[in-house]
């Protein structure tokens, strides 16, 4: 067999060393087992079922030795189970020899794990273990098995070696209970500092302060407790990718990026799927042949990204490919072909009709199926999962140059900072993360000019926006003074007007269900201590933030 490095080419090796943690608490917990599964044979209340358990753990951590290169335990634990397999078919007793060996077995793989976890040397020698394990293989069943009513002792008593656990395995449900809790415990207590806001009572101001403290400690635990990395399913992609790129005769370098990134585990084990379609349509359908590619003077070899990026109230994952782009008035035609839109409506198409109709179930521009596409249910299925999981998708491609995918995940159930903003009687919420500073201008300091309003601060030139003209709401006419709130994306900043601050505060942010979520520039909503409902503001998608660029051309929308 040959060895697994061998077999793997250099870009799809992976860091095994990420698997420790999880190999060091599956043995654990295998060792408890077969701890237990051997304790009930001693005492002759076990049977088949208890050889099963501690075969199975065995075979297990050989399974797991092997993948992390651990061949010492590999080597004794394929070893150890054949004489488990041999128990098990009656060719070997079930006897107090064979019994304190199975003991004698679990004591040295678990010393030789500890050894991998801590590098305390073992204090068994496994070699004369492992002698005695073939020497008592090698014997003959010749009389019925009995089952064993004592053991007597050896004489030794091998004292347990007590570890503190650092890891615990908790379910994902429970969590998310706790989380929930937690912001119902944030709503409250916003409820009782507004009911409580004329009393002037010390000592309780002082308790009220100290329960924000804990509760503050307790979101941040939970929260740190639902987080990920994003590595967990990116590290799945370079391997499929490159069978997908090989059995299209194809080049293709794959670069993920953001990897390190931690998500909410709900988010990041509902993504996995869509992320497989829209690279698989990336290899079929994004990058073009090599002799396309020649004839277009593009690098032989094509470049597909999969990255994720964490910014202000939002996830976004995309999928992005150097390939020929999207051909607007060719998929129109295929569209009038198979009948997904009617021939009078097709001169008025926009990019964005041509784009939604990607999305819709059986459609596909391939010419053939094969075991890649060609069904027309990739492209559905993103859709479909990242509706279910509240999010969007955004395209963008400009011919010859390459596409992205963009998927947009709204806050989950989140707690953080809000800078709480006024506008006539209403109340909005601004991430406290992307807000610089505020301030207060006269009206007049507001400059007009040809690509627009603009704020002149020191040296700094602010594109303006007023909040009110945003949300296409009532402005004052005779307003003397605006609130300035400087909010910054990356590299670029706005200045947004408003009429009033109103508090920072922290708030328990929830998305919208799949009915409102149609409502662009929102991404939430909290309920304040006084019973109001406040609307989390999305800037990037008012404002006008979005945008997208590659070796200095913007993709078209």
């Amino acid at each position: 067999m040959h060895d697994l490095e061998d077999v793997m080419a250099d870009d799809d090796k992976i860091d095994l060393s990420m698997f420790l943690p999880d190999y060091l608490n599956d043995s654990k917990e295998g060792f408890q087992k077969a701890n237990s599964a051997l304790l009930d044979l001693e005492k002759g209340t076990g049977g088949p079922d208890q050889l099963n358990v501690i075969f199975r753990v065995v075979h297990t951590l050989k399974s797991s030795s092997t993948m992390l290169k651990f061949s010492d335990i590999a080597d004794f634990a394929h070893a150890s189970e054949e004489l488990l397999d041999r128990m098990r078919k009656n060719e070997v007793l079930v006897s107090e020899e064979s019994l304190t060996l199975l003991f004698e077995i679990i004591d040295t793989l678990e010393e030789m794990v500890r050894y991998r976890a801590t590098g305390a040397q073992p204090t068994i020698k496994y070699q004369e273990t492992l002698q005695k394990i073939e020497t008592l293989g090698k014997t003959v069943q010749e009389k019925p098995q009995k089952p064993i009513i004592a053991i007597k002792g050896t004489g030794e008593t091998i004292l347990p070696v007590i570890e503190k656990a650092k890891t615990v395995r908790v379910n994902v449900d429970v969590l998310d209970s706790l989380f929930n809790l937690v912001g119902e415990l944030i709503i409250t207590k916003n409820r009782i500092d507004t009911l409580l806001s004329g009393h002037a009572d010390k000592e309780l101001k002082s308790a009220l302060t100290t329960m924000a403290q804990i509760i503050n400690e307790v979101q941040e635990d939970v929260s740190a407790a639902r987080l990920v990395p994003a590595e967990e399913v990116f590290q799945k992609f370079p391997r499929m990718v490159h069978d997908l790129a090989r059995n299209a005769q194809k080049e293709i370098d794959f670069i993920v990026k953001g990897s390190e990134i931690e998500l909410d585990k709900s988010l990041l084990d509902a993504i996995g799927e869509p992320l497989i379609h829209l690279l698989r349509n990336a290899v079929d359908h994004g990058i073009e042949s090599q002799k396309i590619r020649e004839k277009e003077k593009k690098a032989k070899k094509g470049t597909i990204t999969l990255e994720a990026q964490r910014t202000e109230d939002f996830i976004t994952i995309s999928v992005e490919d150097d390939g020929g782009g999207i051909d607007y008035e060719y998929l129109k035609q295929v569209f009038l072909k198979k009948g997904l839109i009617p021939p009078e409506k097709a001169g008025t198409m926009t990019a964005d009709d041509i784009m939604g109709c990607l999305f819709k179930p059986g459609f596909t521009s391939a010419q053939s199926v094969t075991g890649v596409s060609g069904r027309g249910v990739g492209l559905n299925i993103v859709e479909t999962s990242v509706k279910q999981l509240g999010g969007t998708i955004e395209i963008a491609s400009k011919i010859k140059k390459g596409t992205r995918f963009t998927l947009k995940f709204p806050l989950s159930t989140t707690i953080m900072q809000t800078l709480l903003v006024g506008l006539g009687d209403r109340i909005f919420a601004i991430p406290a993360g992307i807000v610089v500073e505020t301030f207060r201008i006269s009206t007049d300091e507001i400059k007009e000019l040809p690509e627009g309003r603009v704020l002149i601060r020191g040296e700094h030139i602010y594109p303006y926006e007023s909040l009110g003209a945003l949300l296409n709401l009532p402005e004052p006419e005779d307003r003397q003074e605006i609130i300035i709130v400087i909010i910054a994306k990356g590299e670029n900043y706005i200045a947004l007007g408003v009429d009033e601050l109103v508090d920072q505060t922290e708030t328990i942010i929830k998305p919208f269900d799949p009915i409102a979520q149609k409502f662009k520039g929102f991404s939430g909503g909290t309920i304040l201590g006084d019973g109001r409902v406040v609307l989390l503001l999305d800037i990037s998608s008012i404002a006008g933030f979005e945008y997208y660029q590659k070796s200095g051309e913007s993709y078209e929308r």
